[in-house]
């Protein structure tokens, strides 16, 4: 048997058992493009086989073959997780179980062009939903010690193997979210182009960072937590805000003046506007605003 009829007999082989373990559900589709992204290993194989396959050291020919069967099976079961599906080409869940021993949440979400709606919340710490042609996002997750819950997404470009292969579709890549209804939150997300829908009226929001350039933003908040800070920059960027009519709100924005007065907020100091309910509500909201935001518009519920 040559070395060139023992690598294709293995590589068969290998190919006839991930389908199987796919099949099996016990490895998911996320890493075929993974093996791809290798591929040039295995041109650096073959030619070392045939470097060695007429030598005295032949046995290095059949030696690369056995290191790339057992690599591909490595790079398989490293970059699958049963619980997270990054297939691009399907509809997929993450989510983390609700914990005692968690005390708060903190969030950070980079998002690049990736579209974000959280509409409600939930039981869970986190529970999210990824649309099929949308590249998931890599996401990391910490319990600390000392009480806190670490998530890290960062969004991928939607193209495959190395970039060889880019989609383009109008389908919106969509990312929605849901975080505890009993967990204070601390979230940050940063993007550009987007379109954020943030319902945050079921969520104790504690701290809310926006970096968000040319974006759509809605953002309605509820009185789960005595003393939010928001903070949003947004070049170019479009702001709704929508609260609770018995929460204080004090607002940062001394480029919105004509508004804030328009709206029945009285100027505290320069720049600086408070709603009347301000000094008595058990719940108070800081919303520091960004000067180059291209619109900003605030209403009651």
């Amino acid at each position: 048997m040559t070395p060139a009829q023992f690598r294709w007999g293995m590589i068969l082989i290998q190919i006839g058992l991930l389908i199987l373990l796919r099949n099996l559900n016990i490895l998911n589709d996320s890493f075929w493009d993974d093996l791809f992204v290798f591929f040039p290993v295995v041109l650096i194989a073959v030619g070392i086989e045939k470097i060695f396959n007429k030598s005295k050291l032949q046995f290095i020919s059949y030696l690369t073959t056995v290191c790339l069967f057992f690599g591909g099976f490595l790079i398989a079961f490293t970059y699958s997780n049963s619980a997270f599906n990054d297939d691009p080409f399907t509809k997929s869940t993450y989510y983390q179980r609700f914990n005692d021993s968690i005390e708060n949440v903190q969030a950070t979400l980079n998002l690049e062009t990736a579209n974000l709606t959280i509409r409600d919340s939930g039981e869970d710490i986190i529970f999210c939903e990824f649309d099929e042609l949308t590249r998931k996002p890599d996401i990391e997750y910490d319990d600390f010690s000392n009480g806190v819950a670490a998530i890290r997404m960062d969004a991928k470009e939607n193209e495959f193997f190395g970039g060889a292969v880019k989609i383009h579709s109008d389908q919106l890549q969509d990312w929605y979210i849901e975080f505890s209804d009993k967990l204070p939150l601390r979230l940050e997300c940063n993007g550009y182009d987007n379109d954020l829908h943030l319902n945050l009226s079921t969520t104790m929001l504690e701290k809310l960072n926006l970096k968000t350039q040319n974006s759509a933003i809605y953002l309605k908040l509820g009185t789960l937590y005595p003393d939010v800070k928001i903070n949003i920059v947004g070049d170019e960027s479009r702001l709704r805000l929508r609260v609770p009519k018995e929460i204080g709100l004090k607002i940062f924005g001394s480029d919105f003046e004509a508004l804030m007065t328009h709206i029945g907020l009285t100027e505290l100091e320069d720049g600086i506007f408070i709603n009347e309910m301000y000094d008595s509500s058990a719940t108070k909201v800081e919303v520091e605003l960004d000067d180059r935001l291209e619109s900003f518009s605030l209403d009651y519920f």
